[in-house]
């Protein structure tokens, strides 16, 4: 076979390679499954707008695929330009640079064609775009932008205990499908020098060929180009709006470095110097606040004893008859809160917001982390504390500040084995809390902490009811179409823990049960927590009940940080300066109180929090349908530095949805402000 080919056939090889990538671009921008579904209605709420039938027209069909194969030409556009001039130049490159800096005739040979390179060089953006897919599909954030940063540097290193199989099928399915665009751009070009070989093409010095005629490729291109510009300023916002709402969908966003666009905002006014003045002066009377016996409390020794059940990502589904029943009949004797936040979307922040009855924003103020008022305040008022645990990682994400040896009476933790170790902590818990260790002791307080409904899931294998249910390995991130199976399995995990529960929930004790915070199964685009200060990574279930405790259902906004001065109130203990913490009574706060306040739900990434305003306030700017309602306020906020920026509505995905003309108003400066003064009271 003649090797040697005329430089008008390079140029069509590579035009063919591009082109080819492109292709695999726009298939795998349409096909993948990891993105929301690309059906008539889904068009319609990508483009926020119908027709008079209800349905999106032809045109917006048309011009919605079309737009996306106009991101893909132009992304892969410098590449081409990149090879192009490659081979205009390359005799006077490739042959010294491969010859004399590295004396590699196979190197020279290499260089000195432009399809190998083109044939890399046009794989760089898909695979980018591929993987980019699966990182926002996990955590809501793109490659590029400043929080999948921090959740690499900040945090990946901590989350290795936490892999499973299932984690690398979606890496090797992009792996192959990549392979696969490799090979058909290799296929390419072998054809492309078979054919040319067969008509006995001859060595044509570079130059002197005649031209390669781009006339029809330009043709095309301008035509596909055109068409989309047209259609894209036709309706500017609705397009800007479908790359907003299917991020995975437009490679465009791949290269975003803000995984949400907004306008810039006006100035917020505040006194940096009074607001650290004012947290200082709140720290110094959190440590005055003590506690003592109410007057109308029972005797001492008639305290009872209280267990607090914090499950590993539980949200408020799991609470019902045919999942958890032992918990949901436990529930509806006391007070089960419907509504009930974490304080904020992973564990560090949730487990914090209940030891220390503070919204989780103080976590990063190491004097308010170190002493957590819940071991201080039982501890003056007579209770032995224990702290029990299938998980022993602590001390990986600053935990070991509050949960540590030095902060309970007894304190054991056992290495991560999911159930077994689960079985073990309820134990220990159910020894520790035994009415007849002692002949005369102590009332006590437990916190046990399972960790069986953390992702994948561990499941009994009599408790494995709902089917079909994945197995333990499946795909993370999943596609859409697993979610029902993945839903069974993490029902079933939590049917398990509810029948290990069974025995510690009694009426003579007081007994919380609740998740450190919520769990996404694609509910706001993303799966797991951590990642996305959205309803589904932060509502979680709640009840408390026991001795003392009244029947009722709270449909009420309530939060984790409301638990500590409720469990005080329940065992007969006062504080001598209740308004230190965050959280209410919610045996003495009456529906107004509770409607009227808002708080703060922090994120694991970045230095983000959501304000969640009054119940009954003016709503902030209307979210768009595909968003959900308005959950809050997006505040970047630091106790560390005073920084408080508001940036704009969130909605209940946790998604800012795109304003091009911002106001205080629509980015709840009104909520900020009151906010901030019940913060530095």
């Amino acid at each position: 076979m003649n090797r040697s080919l005329t430089q008008t056939t390079e140029h069509r090889i590579l035009f063919a390679q591009w082109a080819s990538w492109c292709i695999w671009m726009l298939l795998f921008a349409l096909l993948h499954p990891l993105g929301g579904p690309l059906d008539d209605a889904a068009l319609a709420s990508a483009l926020d707008r119908t027709s008079e039938f209800g349905l999106t027209s032809a045109w917006d069909w048309i011009g919605f695929r079309g737009y996306i194969a106009m991101q893909c030409v132009s992304l892969q556009t410098p590449s081409l330009i990149v090879a192009l001039a490659w081979n205009a130049f390359r005799p006077c490159i490739g042959r010294p640079f491969g010859s004399r800096f590295f004396g590699s005739r196979r190197l020279e040979s290499l260089l000195s064609r432009s399809s190998t390179l083109g044939s890399w060089l046009f794989a760089v953006v898909p695979a980018w775009f591929a993987f980019d897919v699966l990182a926002f599909s996990w955590s809501g954030s793109h490659l590029a932008s400043e929080e999948f940063a921090s959740l690499v540097f900040d945090h990946l290193p901590n989350l290795t205990p936490f892999f499973s199989w299932g984690m690398l099928a979606p890496v090797l399915a992009i792996a192959i499908a990549l392979t696969g665009g490799a090979a058909t751009a290799q296929g390419i070009a072998f054809l492309a020098k078979t054919m040319t070989s067969r008509r006995g093409a001859t060595s044509t010095p570079p130059h002197t060929s005649q031209r390669p005629k781009y006339g029809a490729i330009l043709i095309v291109l301008g035509l596909l180009a055109s068409v989309s510009v047209v259609t894209a300023t036709a309706s500017r916002h609705a397009w800007r709006d479908n790359i907003h709402n299917h991020p995975t969908r437009n490679p465009w966003a791949s290269f975003s470095r803000a995984s949400r666009g907004f306008a810039p905002l006006p100035p917020f006014e505040y006194d940096t110097a009074s607001l650290a003045a004012a947290t200082q002066s709140r720290v110094q009377q959190m440590r005055m606040n003590v506690a003592s016996r109410a007057s109308d409390s029972d005797a001492f020794e008639h305290q009872p004893d209280i267990l607090i059940v914090i499950c590993e990502s539980l949200r408020p589904e799991m609470l019902a008859p045919d999942v958890m029943p032992h918990a949901y009949a436990a529930a509806e004797k006391g007070l089960f809160l419907t509504q009930h936040y974490s304080g904020g979307n992973a564990t560090s922040l949730g487990i914090f917001s209940v030891v220390s009855g503070l919204e989780a924003v103080w976590f990063y103020k190491s004097e308010v982390r170190f002493a957590p008022a819940m071991n201080r305040l039982f501890h003056q008022s007579g209770y032995e504390l224990g702290f029990f645990a299938g998980h022993d990682d602590w001390g990986k994400f600053q935990m070991d500040a509050f949960l540590s040896p030095d902060q309970f009476d007894r304190f054991e933790t056992e290495p991560m084995d999911w159930l077994a170790a689960d079985r073990i902590a309820i134990a220990t818990t159910a020894s520790f809390l035994n009415p007849k260790t002692t002949a005369q002791r102590s009332p006590r307080l437990a916190i046990l902490f399972l960790y069986s409904t953390h992702a994948p899931f561990a499941v009994a294998s009599q408790q494995a009811i709902d089917q079909p249910a994945a197995s333990a390995d499946y795909p993370i991130p999943f596609p859409r179409s697993w979610r029902p199976s993945v839903w069974n399995r993490y029902r079933n995990a939590a049917r398990t823990l509810d029948a290990e529960l069974a025995g510690l929930i009694r009426p003579d004790r007081i007994t919380v049960v609740t998740g450190d915070h919520g769990e996404s199964f694609l509910d706001d685009g993303t799966v797991g927590h951590g990642t996305r200060l959205s309803v589904a990574q932060t509502r979680v279930a709640a009840f408390v009940t026991g001795p003392g405790i009244p029947s009722r259902k709270m449909t009420q906004r309530t939060m984790h940080a409301d638990i500590l001065p409720t469990l005080l109130s329940a065992s007969g203990l006062q504080m001598s300066m209740p308004e230190q913490l965050d959280g209410v009574n919610l045996l003495s706060a009456t529906t107004r109180q509770l409607q009227s306040r808002s708080f703060s739900i922090s994120n694991l990434v970045g230095r983000d929090m959501v304000i969640v305003p009054p119940r009954k306030s003016p709503r902030l700017t209307a979210s768009p349908a595909s968003f959900g309602a308005t959950f809050g306020t997006r505040v970047r906020f630091s106790l560390i530095d005073q920084t408080v920026v508001p940036l704009g509505p969130l909605s209940e995905k946790g998604v800012m949805p795109i304003r091009d003309e911002p106001s205080t108003e629509s980015h709840g400066d009104a909520v900020l402000k009151r906010w901030l003064e019940n913060l530095a009271r």
